[in-house]
């Protein structure tokens, strides 16, 4: 019986740090370094190690750091929790240097089998009888020397450079990821329409969901036509035309928003109709402001559009999540490949939190801290199991 199989039965009970970590796929790792050459030419730090370094490092330090992965790598705790050579050990540059050469594709590639296999974890009963994909951007900035390459932002006495993370969040976990350095990238119009465009998952029961800073008509249709579903909000008053007029109960009420009209129209875009027809839901709050949702989709329920914008807020949670809890508001690497590379690490951390989060039934900070409690535990208990209750051995 697989792993997955076999703990998707106790997903009613409270789920270890042990159980999760036996699905990360160390058996798959030879394949996957073979495949990407990630270990070539290497007499230090090979793939596997850099992994769990990165993976312990970002878990265990408040604020990590080259140094205090350093001083990870040299603990023997770590060493034996992971299985690694005693006598090994690595210098901070050591581990700058490998993040800036080791093969980004590796760490893709892991991350991708980790998200496939903890996302069948994930309970499926619902209120929507469809998943919801919330697709939003958060930036790091940092002086700009400090990085090579970024957006530069800032007045021409402190300037600062900026790297923005698109992330698409599917139900709990992060699904996909796109890191923009280019200028252009600064508006949505280019970040979010570009991570969107790349999803795999154009399924029917699949949403996406994202705020009103893509306007661009040009990239809403452009996603109409490669038919992926979306809810957004647009500007009030934006130019429009009214094809049709839909009917729905008279004074619908959705939490605060009182509906006024629910219509198919032509939007326009820079003096010109675009082609493509959308749904604009007009509503108003208890306070008299209106607020207009736009969806491709034109058989949901005026309620269950509503409610799939509501949800865009979890990615604002996630972000704050990984920024508080996981270091993810300062560069560790200031190379562009080691950035990569610590993203895929956060996001790939993040899941394991996440899952242990939501089987346990308890907060972000609590999730962390147990979890990281029960890899301590769990060195315990095999140290005592190798030792005879003799560590010395074991550490010797």
């Amino acid at each position: 019986m697989s792993k997955i199989i076999a703990l998707a039965q106790i997903l009613k009970e409270n789920v270890t740090a042990k159980q999760l970590l036996d699905l990360i796929p160390d058996e798959e790792f030879a394949g996957i370094i073979k495949d990407t050459d990630v270990d070539y030419q290497v007499k230090k730090l090979f793939g596997r190690n850099l992994f769990y370094l990165l993976l312990y490092g970002l878990m265990e330090s408040s604020r990590v750091s080259l140094r205090s992965l350093e001083d990870v790598y040299r603990s023997k705790k770590f060493k034996f929790l992971f299985n690694l050579n005693n006598k090994q050990d690595v210098k901070f540059n050591t581990i700058s240097t490998r993040l800036s050469n080791v093969n980004i594709e590796f760490f893709e590639k892991v991350y991708q089998i980790i998200y496939s296999k903890f996302s069948s974890l994930i309970p499926t009963k619902q209120a929507l009888s469809y998943k919801v994909t919330r697709v939003d951007s958060t930036m790091v900035s940092e002086v700009a020397n400090k990085i090579e390459t970024g957006m530069i932002v800032g007045n021409k006495y402190e300037k600062k450079k900026q790297i923005k993370y698109t992330i698409s969040l599917t139900e709990l976990l992060p699904s996909s990821v796109e890191v923009f350095t280019q200028q252009a990238a600064t508006t949505e119009n280019f970040a979010i329409p570009t991570v969107v465009l790349k999803n795999v998952d154009k399924k029917e029961d699949n949403i996406f969901v994202f705020d009103r800073g893509v306007h661009s008509r040009e990239r809403l249709c452009e996603m109409d036509s490669e038919n992926f579903n979306f809810v957004t909000r647009i500007l009030v008053n934006s130019r429009h035309e009214v094809l049709r007029e839909y009917d729905f109960a008279k004074e619908l009420k959705v939490g605060n928003l009182t509906v006024k009209n629910d219509q198919k129209v032509f939007l326009f875009g820079r003096g010109k109709k675009c082609p493509h027809a959308f749904r604009l839901i007009k509503t108003v709050n208890d306070n008299n402001e209106s607020l207009w949702f736009l969806t491709n989709k034109f058989t949901l329920p005026i309620e269950e559009v509503i409610e799939v914008y509501k949800r865009r807020w979890d990615i604002e949670v996630f972000f704050r999540f990984i920024k508080q809890e996981l270091n993810f508001k300062h560069f560790l690497s200031t190379n562009i490949n080691g950035i990569k590379i610590i993203l895929y690490m956060t996001l790939i951390l993040a899941m394991l939190i996440l899952i242990y989060k939501k089987l346990n039934n308890i907060g972000y900070k609590t999730a962390k801290r147990r979890f990281y409690f029960e890899l301590d535990d769990l060195i315990l208990e095999m140290v005592a199991k190798l030792s005879n209750k003799d560590p010395s051995i074991v550490f010797r």
